[in-house]
């Protein structure tokens, strides 16, 4: 089983959970963790910018990436969102087992 660990940012709340319920609905997600009241810095248009945002880190299957950055970016309010994975190797085998038979 290939499974991997994504990672986004919303600007809202509202809209990671609408992005969430989705991808579990749709099969593309076994969970995901919604951790508000996040402070980031970037640069952007060449000026370092601050801003509050929701991370979302979720728990699926490799083969399910590509499908997921399309839905996420359908749906997200950015110009570019950040959509990332690193593969998820080793962990509890029950859990693991459990992200593979749910999405």
């Amino acid at each position: 089983m290939k499974l991997s660990l994504g990672y986004t940012t919303f600007p809202t709340k509202t809209e990671a959970k609408k992005a969430v319920l989705y991808l579990l609905r749709e099969g593309l997600i076994a969970c995901a963790n919604i951790i508000d009241g996040v402070e980031s810095y970037f640069t952007w248009e060449d000026e370092i910018q601050q801003a509050n945002e929701v991370v979302v880190i979720f728990k699926t299957k490799q083969k399910n990436e590509d499908k997921i950055i399309q839905r996420v970016r359908e749906m997200h309010s950015y110009e570019i969102p950040c959509i990332v994975f690193m593969p998820l190797e080793y962990g509890n085998p029950d859990f693991l087992k459990w992200i593979d038979e749910s999405c």
